[in-house]
């Protein structure tokens, strides 16, 4: 409990100064981020004797991220593509030089990194770059990409938290049985206060019609359970408890980002489409 709070107490004025800071800093950070992330996703495949591919996995996961820092979102299929053909190629070169048997399943844990960790990971940053226009909200200035990323992180944070408590205190029905203590009354209790809080700070801070927030509210609302059971998921496929300890008392990276690098896709991408 002394690590949980520990961390916390550091690790949340640090996101706060980098979400706000925005630029180089909160590119950089996020970086390492999905750096960790990628190794924890390497280290639980090794673990069931699966290899992930560094320099065909790992560095256009980086590549991604650099792209998205740039705002060259341009880049994403090319560096998307050499990646496939160059994961594809490397597990033939290793299964008929090294001989490395089950090429099917290295070089499918090597695509799922760059896809699941690389991918996602590099709309973060893509979200917090979402405009520079300032906007007054509870009489505070906020660049627009900077209110667009607090409104999934506390939309994200709210379905997390309210699915929480509202299942410890009323839940009677399991959820799925991929993640046992999670339950139905909890998701339900998650979901309605996640478009209660997206749905809130689209309307009010980034001046959407009633109808796009609440398609943001639903699609954090869906995509943030849907990414922690994706994530729950693969680690009983790993059959670990923890992706790592990245966060002391709190797990590894992909255990804390788990239903955001789901969640800030979809808004993303659906106010690119509303030209939100």
């Amino acid at each position: 409990m002394f690590k949980r709070i520990a961390t916390a107490i550091v690790g949340i004025p640090v996101a706060v100064f980098l979400v706000t800071c925005g630029g180089t800093p909160f590119i950089a950070a996020v970086t390492i981020l999905m750096l960790a992330a990628w190794r924890e996703y390497a280290r639980m495949a090794a673990a069931k004797g699966f290899q992930t591919y560094i320099a065909t996995s790992c560095l256009p996961s980086l590549l991604l991220m650099i792209a998205a820092g740039a705002g060259k979102t341009e880049y994403f299929v090319p560096i998307l593509v050499f990646s496939i053909l160059g994961i594809l190629l490397e597990g033939l070169f290793r299964h008929c030089n090294c001989g490395e048997t089950d090429w099917h399943l290295h070089t499918a844990c090597s695509l799922m990194a760059v896809l699941y960790v690389g991918l996602l990971f590099s709309h973060i940053p893509l979200l917090r770059n979402y405009g520079t226009e300032s906007i007054r909200f509870f009489n505070i200035n906020f660049a627009k990409g900077e209110i667009s990323l607090w409104m999934v992180l506390l939309g994200t944070w709210a379905s997390d938290t309210f699915a929480y408590f509202f299942g410890m205190a009323l839940g009677k029905h399991r959820l799925c049985s991929v993640s046992p203590k999670k339950s139905v009354e909890g998701a339900i209790a998650g979901f309605f206060f996640a478009v209660a809080v997206t749905g809130s700070i689209a309307y009010q801070g980034l001046g959407a019609g009633f109808m796009p927030s609440l398609l943001l509210g639903l699609s954090v609302a869906f995509f943030a359970p849907v990414g922690d059971l994706v994530e729950s998921i693969l680690k009983r496929s790993y059959e670990i408890k923890d992706s790592g300890n990245f966060f002391p008392g709190h797990g590894g990276v992909l255990d804390r980002f788990d239903s955001l690098i789901f969640a800030v896709p979809a808004v993303y991408y659906i106010m690119k489409f509303l030209s939100i």
